[in-house]
């Protein structure tokens, strides 16, 4: 097999990188989405909830907090964890590649004496790294979860005979 010259290598690292990149962006986009969907569903059913005159009894509210912690663990720890956990994998091979691009060596673009990326970038995909798109999505969605379940809690019975927030 014929080794490939610097150019061809170049170009294979950059279109791996492209990918890489690619790859990130979608599952950022399917993250943000989902979280945006998710959220909207709950403050709209908390909306609903709170307006409505529907009572609810005490063993549909234990099942309706159970379906929604069920609901919320699937979501939560199954699916986007394991987004995130591609979305980590991704990072580091995008660093990895970017490194041998040399895009954290200083001097190699220009005289400025500093790399082209910051070196607090190569911590991409690894705990230390500053990343904060997950967490934050993580707690708009507890939030959520939260205010749905107080509404659900808070909402009366048949035998209540007012409700302290209408």
């Amino acid at each position: 097999m014929k080794e490939a010259n610097h150019s061809d290598k170049k170009d294979i690292l950059i279109a791996a990188l492209e990918e890489r990149y690619e790859a990130m962006r979608v599952i950022r986009e399917r993250v943000q989405s989902i979280g945006l969907w998710a959220l909207g569903l709950m403050l709209a059913a908390t909306g609903w909830l709170v307006q409505s005159d529907v009572f609810i009894s005490p063993k549909q509210k234990f099942f309706y907090i159970v379906a929604l912690g069920v609901a919320f663990w699937a979501l939560r720890f199954k699916y986007l964890d394991d987004l995130q956990m591609g979305f980590a994998a991704q990072q580091r091979v995008a660093v990895r590649l970017e490194k041998t691009l040399g895009l954290y060596t200083s001097g190699v673009f220009d005289d400025s004496g500093e790399s082209i990326y910051p070196q607090k970038w190569e911590q991409a995909g690894n705990d230390n790294g500053d990343g904060k798109f997950f967490t934050s999505t993580y707690l708009l969605l507890y939030i959520g979860i939260a205010i749905l379940a107080l509404a659900i809690l808070l909402q009366p019975d048949h035998t209540a005979y007012f409700c302290w927030w209408r």
